[in-house]
């Protein structure tokens, strides 16, 4: 006799703007398919109504109050993140939806990435949603990069150092 899994959307809540932004595209995805959303929260600390809070907090947030088109489920779980979200989301018609931080490379690198951890884990299909555009910060450009037209440029235009 097997078990049978009843799919559902699984996504990680945090206050970030690209766990807001994942919070959003969950609770259409759930509305869309037609089934439940479960909402997991990774905590360290023991539960408490407060971790429920927050919870309903960022679904204030995100959407301004928690939908009631669709069937929500709150759960708490312990870390490690990623490998909490993907055991949650352990049926192959599940939907796992994660934010991608956007922070770079680099930063992936040295710190690593929960949505990148939950592709390589999750045994379902796996949903990264970009951080806003609105959140992106531009990268100052770097005077050790400056091209030598730029160089040139600057002393013609009467400035003492290039770095003006």
């Amino acid at each position: 006799m097997s078990i049978r899994w009843d799919p559902c959307v699984v996504v990680g809540v945090d206050r970030s703007l690209h766990g807001l932004a994942a919070l959003r595209v969950a609770v259409v995805e759930a509305a869309r398919r037609g089934v439940p959303l479960h909402a997991v929260r990774v905590q360290t600390a023991l539960p408490s109504p407060a971790a429920f809070e927050e919870i309903d907090e960022a679904f204030a947030e995100a959407l301004g109050g928690v939908p009631q088109a669709i069937e929500l489920h709150r759960e708490l779980m312990f870390p490690p993140v990623a490998a909490a979200l993907a055991r949650r989301a352990g049926g192959e018609r599940d939907l796992l939806v994660v934010g991608e931080s956007g922070r770079g490379a680099w930063h992936t690198l040295l710190s690593g990435s929960v949505s990148r951890s939950c592709l390589r884990r999750a045994h379902c299909p796996v949903m990264a949603v970009p951080v806003p555009e609105m959140a992106c910060v531009p990268r100052r450009r770097r005077p050790w990069r400056r091209r030598s037209d730029d160089l040139w440029q600057g002393f013609e235009e009467g400035r003492s150092s290039p770095h003006d």
